[in-house]
């Protein structure tokens, strides 16, 4: 049998032992999580190298733009504006005859001008079938509409502000879009081209004058082409 001090030095050789490998596993486990740490440390300063490159190149983008900009010849940026001055003093010279005669009116419009006719001249009171009567005056528009190389041509038909409803036209909107489609019609068959062509119904939502007496109403009866460049 073994004696008390053999089973005690037994006993603290058993404990040694436990207590070297849980210190072994213990080290061990404590250096795993510095890897860890020292990795998205890694991964962290990498990411915020690559944003401040790409605000760099953003930067850099931008101030060859800004210089590019600057440095552009003067006549370049004035070409815009000459184009449609041109194009201004050809339709007057081409069209004064009409609005002497007053049979037109030309007034500036947003990026263009508008041609205005009074729809007396072009339909019958509560129709939208032009008269023969119109048909000079159209087709000189048209003759000069089709020798302008390019722009929208916005047709929009307006009347007053007496309500409508009869068999043919529901309402004023009714009118007015079935006189701009048939100015728009009659523009296209006399070489205007159709792509740069819309017609529109404004109804009697801009009036030309304030008023409801006759001569106002006679006056907000019209069709207006609105000529871009």
């Amino acid at each position: 049998m073994k004696t008390s001090s053999e089973s005690r030095a037994a006993h603290e050789m058993l404990v040694n032992a436990f207590d070297r490998d849980h210190d072994d596993e213990g080290g061990e486990h404590s250096g795993r999580w510095l890897l860890s740490y020292a990795d998205l440390i890694t991964t962290m300063m990498v990411l915020f190298l690559a944003l401040y490159a790409m605000q760099l190149a953003k930067h850099r983008e931008q101030a060859i733009r800004t210089q590019s900009l600057a440095a552009a010849p003067a006549s370049v940026a004035r070409a815009p504006a000459a184009r449609p001055r041109a194009a201004e003093s050809a339709l007057l010279a081409s069209l004064d005859p009409l609005r002497e005669r007053g049979e037109i009116t030309i007034v500036p419009a947003a990026h263009g001008l508008e041609i205005g006719i009074n729809a007396k001249l072009l339909f019958n009171a509560g129709d939208a079938t032009l008269l023969p009567d119109s048909f000079g005056v159209l087709s000189r528009v048209a003759r000069v509409l089709a020798q302008v190389p390019d722009g929208n041509i916005l047709v929009e038909g307006h009347t007053d502000s007496t309500p409508i409803s009869n068999a043919r036209y529901a309402s004023n909107w009714e009118l007015s879009s079935a006189r701009a489609g048939a100015v728009v019609r009659y523009l296209v068959e006399r070489g205007v081209e159709p792509h740069r062509l819309a017609a529109i119904g404004r109804a009697d939502n801009f009036p030309l004058v304030a008023g409801t007496d006759p001569a106002s109403r006679a006056l907000n009866r019209r069709v207006t082409i609105v000529v871009q460049y």
